[in-house]
């Protein structure tokens, strides 16, 4: 697909190479206008722009995130909405989701989390359409380090990066609005977890926030039970066909395990119960938009007994 009109002509007046092209309308689609922005810094660094490359795009989404925390981290500490960074793909660029402080719900989870157990001290978010390469009507809840130089940290370390930008890791799923119906379909870390040299710096911070994914499944389903949807979760033996997952790298076991222990314990801790989809619900989820092709081919052939929960 072509960049709009005007960024075609500045491309072609400048001669940027195809493949480079290519290269930043990927980037352009994920992130909106401000990668041309970092572009252009990135080729006045040249002798000509006509010379840059693929590889001179490697530090566009690095420069990006450093940009868009700075702007927006401080609105978030005081509560204010703002753009998400990720763009849902169908809007090539032209409009990002939005990133909405929750407020503070870490001291509600400190008895589930149990004695020794940090509580992380982030911001709590919730993007709408703010999931990278994501479907419309996704929504994800991560915990942000509240610390802005932290958020910088993490949100250019190695790992995933797929949602709000400084976030440790995120609970993530799709909503049929209309039918009041959604679907948590991952539980998943935006960065990895630091071993030998890999995200050592942020080492301490990662130790600090590593019950990021109890603060974030509390988040969601508090959220979602506020606003009267039925609620739905993937159970961890269901990872696999909802992620459409390489059958030759399996989800390990333990991944299964920890999702489902997750899940589970949350619930508890909140005085909900998780019970098996019945016949009715599995109609509802089937003719509802919020599963995958992936999860609804599983699902129209196994059912939805041993793949989905439902909350109640």
């Amino acid at each position: 697909m072509p960049f709009p009109e005007h960024i075609e002509r500045v491309f072609e007046a400048f001669g940027i190479a195809a493949d480079t092209k290519a290269t930043m309308y990927d980037l352009y689609v994920s992130m909106g206008p401000e990668v041309l922005e970092v572009f252009s810094d990135i080729a006045e660094g040249v002798e000509s722009p006509a010379t840059l490359r693929p590889e001179h795009c490697a530090d566009v989404r690095r420069r990006v995130v450093e940009r868009y925390l700075t702007r927006n981290h401080p609105l978030w500490l005081s509560g204010t909405p703002t753009p998400s960074l990720y763009c849902p793909r169908e809007l090539e660029g032209r409009a990002a989701g939005v990133a909405i402080p929750l407020g503070a719900i870490q001291p509600r989870v400190a008895a589930m989390l149990g004695d020794g157990q940090p509580v992380p001290d982030g911001i709590v978010l919730q993007g709408r359409n703010a999931h990278f390469g994501g479907r419309h009507e996704t929504i994800s809840f991560d915990l942000v380090a509240a610390d802005l130089a932290d958020a910088i940290a993490v949100g250019t370390a190695e790992g995933q990066q797929h949602t709000i930008p400084g976030s440790v890791g995120e609970t993530s799923g799709t909503l049929d609005a209309p039918a009041l119906v959604a679907l948590i379909w991952e539980i998943q870390p935006n960065v990895y977890k630091p071993a030998g040299d890999r995200n050592r710096a942020i080492a301490k911070i990662y130790r600090r926030h590593r019950n990021w994914h109890i603060i974030t499944v509390v988040a969601a389903l508090e959220w979602l039970r506020s606003k009267s949807f039925r609620v739905f979760i993937v159970r961890g033996e269901a990872l696999a066909p909802t992620h459409e997952v390489n059958q030759a790298k399996p989800v390990p076991p333990a991944i299964v395990a920890l999702h489902n222990r997750t899940v589970e314990g949350v619930a508890r801790g909140l005085g909900l119960a998780l019970e098996p989809v019945s016949r009715d619900d599995e109609q509802v989820l089937l003719n509802s938009t919020v599963m995958n092709v992936g999860l609804h081919k599983h699902v129209s052939t196994f059912g939805a007994g041993d793949a989905i929960w439902k909350l109640r």
